[in-house]
């Protein structure tokens, strides 16, 4: 909406005078937003330096680490308005984005309450930690207190936000049915009140698995009703937690917990390898690797679209996750492809599944999530993706082949490159490749953690896209932005996924779950089989990120009762949650891709269903082939 729009749905009610209070706001978090992104670039300047001094002199510096730690939080708070703002909160409109417009506006009004009151709650609790903690860092000597009132602070400014949000939804429907505007807020006022009531009151007689059971249920209704996923895990952690363990420690745990998630250096290397997928995807990088993947195989039937796939697997070694590949690559190969006369069908396809490919190639923001839930190696887990990415690839080039073998209208030849343009671009997409390699040759050799690996590649695709005049002052105060948001919008799920995983705990489910298991004799080949139907049946409904960090807790205990490997289980939970963001009816990139190639959604399904059962291949590859995720990180040990 823009200014003149919201000033003329606010004439004639007494919001018009806060109008300029808000655009204040607005401006402010903006700002702070900036602010925060200024520290992070200084932390990503002085990891990579430290790593320099250290290998170079022998002289690092000294508490870095907790230095990371202190500043993530800053930066984490610092733009969780901005993210409010500018609506990137991850939400799961499956239900909702059917609904008319005045049902989805009275079900934006009573979500928008809740999160109000989850701010206030996250207010208090950090308010709280904050004036009882004596913590002080071992090697800095400094205390956390003035970080946990700047986590304070952060809740502050994005309840004011979601303030703002709810006093503006609130107007917008009173306009149209006061009738409902009451109905809504009674509605929200009687759920929040049994919320409250729940989550003071011990229930005697109701087992902690029962209570576990419900907390599930009504987490996917919060889900469903479009709240935002951070917000309802945090709520969900919190009143579930109350019956089990007392209202007080439920809320000395959840304060803690919106701190130390944001200030954990085990999760930082998400942050920086975030920071460096920016930088690549405003430096325009995946241009390079497209070219050399379109000259060398462009002259074959389907070659484009094979190229892209290449393209693709080659742009997740620096981006690492499934969504930027694939937007990225649209906006490259799909005019190219449309000019030379490829069927939608077969062009928003590929490049729609072969953004999942990066989840899979080293480095991954998913494997990253899985290492730190699992207590696995980080630079395993990137080694271990390796070769069923590289195989994915193939499965996919040989699924655009036997498309175009079945109909061969669906696309046609390019003329063959010279073989000197065909080299040159080679010498192009060399630097891309050479920083992939610095980042995780580096990582597994033990010359750098997984975060100044991430600290190392920003500056290294900072550097690249300057250097190759791709970067803009536009473009990198842009990457920063969208940084920003992003880094945010994921340490948000994240902490609401720490107080979800204390309540879980408390509930015991995955103890009786892995027992039930036991109990009753199911073979680990049944009992994977339904853990792979499970996630690919979520994996079409929620969104991966808060998936995986829901999922992971609970069926561990499991992997680890069949004595499962942990590296080759993760690369399968990747996989399968790849999977969810291509399969129909509600794949995220489907969705995305519909939008950025304007075609219609029957489209996008018809198109994305070759490429589900390539990876369903590839799952059935992985599990009866183990070696083929276990190998590689046992011989680089």
């Amino acid at each position: 909406m823009t200014r003149s729009e919201l000033r003329q749905e606010l004439a004639g009610t007494w919001l018009l005078s806060l109008e300029p209070a808000a655009n204040a706001l607005r401006l402010f978090c903006k700002y702070l937003t900036a602010a925060g992104m200024a520290i992070f670039m200084v932390l990503v300047i002085i990891t990579f330096f430290d790593v320099f001094m250290r290998y170079f002199f022998s002289r690092p510096f000294s508490g870095t680490v907790e230095l990371t730690e202190l500043l993530m939080s800053i930066v984490v708070f610092s733009a969780i308005a901005y993210v409010q703002w500018s609506k990137n909160h991850v939400v799961m409109d499956i239900f909702t984005g059917s609904l008319s417009k005045i049902n989805q506006d009275t079900l934006n009004c009573v979500t928008l309450f809740w999160s109000l009151l989850v701010c206030a709650l996250s207010i208090y609790a950090t308010a709280r930690f904050a004036l009882t903690t004596k913590t002080i860092t071992v090697q800095l000597g400094i205390t956390i207190k003035p970080f946990i009132w700047f986590v304070t602070f952060g809740f502050l400014t994005i309840f004011l936000t979601v303030l703002w949000d709810w006093l503006l939804a609130v107007t917008q429907l009173w306009k149209i049915s006061r009738v409902r505007v009451l109905a809504g807020f009674v509605v929200a006022v009687l759920v929040a009140l049994a919320a409250f009531w729940l989550s003071t009151h011990r229930l005697h007689g109701v087992s902690s698995i029962v209570l576990g059971c419900l907390g599930i249920i009504f987490m996917f209704v919060l889900f469903l009703t479009g709240m935002p996923v951070a917000f309802a895990l945090m709520a969900v952690g919190f009143v579930f937690a109350g019956p089990i363990r007392g209202v007080i420690p439920a809320v000395n745990f959840y304060g803690k917990a919106m701190y130390t998630t944001s200030a954990s250096y085990a999760w930082s290397p998400l942050m920086f390898f975030m920071l460096m997928g920016y930088f690549c995807f405003y430096g325009n990088l995946g241009r390079d690797l497209y070219d050399c993947a379109r000259r060398w195989l462009g002259h074959f039937r389907g070659g484009l679209a094979q190229g892209s796939v290449c393209a693709c697997t080659a742009f997740g070694a620096v981006v690492g996750d499934n969504l930027s590949g694939s937007i990225a690559m649209s906006a490259i190969a799909l005019p190219e492809m449309r000019a030379a006369g490829y069927d939608d069908k077969l062009a928003v396809g590929t490049l729609a599944c072969s953004g999942t490919i990066g989840t899979l190639i080293p480095p991954s923001t998913s494997f990253i999530l899985y290492g730190v839930l699992s207590e696995q190696s980080i630079a395993d887990l990137f080694m271990a993706g390796a070769i069923p990415g590289l195989i994915c690839t193939v499965i996919y080039c040989a699924t655009v082949w036997f498309m175009v073998w079945r109909n061969p209208s669906l696309t046609r030849p390019c003329p063959r490159e010279p073989m000197a343009s065909r080299l040159k671009s080679l010498s192009s997409a060399l630097p891309i490749l050479l920083l992939f390699i610095l980042v995780i040759g580096g990582i597994y050799g033990g010359m750098f953690t997984p975060t100044e690996g991430g600290a190392i590649g920003a500056v290294g695709a900072l550097i690249l896209g300057i250097c190759m005049k791709r970067f803009t002052v536009k473009n990198f105060i842009a990457s920063l932005n969208d940084s920003a948001k992003y880094i945010t919008m994921s340490f948000s799920v994240l902490t609401g996924a720490t107080v979800l995983g204390y309540f879980m705990t408390l509930s015991r489910i995955p103890q009786a779950l892995a027992g039930s298991i036991a109990s009753i004799g199911m073979s680990a080949g049944v009992t994977m089989l339904a853990i792979i139907v499970v996630l690919f049946f979520l994996g079409c409904f929620v969104p991966a990120l808060p998936l995986i960090l829901i999922c992971v807790p609970i069926f561990l205990p499991i992997a680890q009762m069949f004595h499962w490997d942990l590296i080759w289980f993760g690369v399968l939970m990747v996989i399968m949650l790849n999977m969810g963001t291509i399969t129909p009816p509600f794949g995220i990139n489907l969705f995305v891709i519909k939008e950025v190639a304007h075609v219609s959604l029957r489209t996008m399904f018809a198109a994305s269903v070759p490429f589900v059962l390539g990876m369903t291949l590839l799952i059935v590859i992985v599990y009866f082939v183990p070696g083929v995720a276990t190998w590689l990180p046992a011989v680089m040990r």
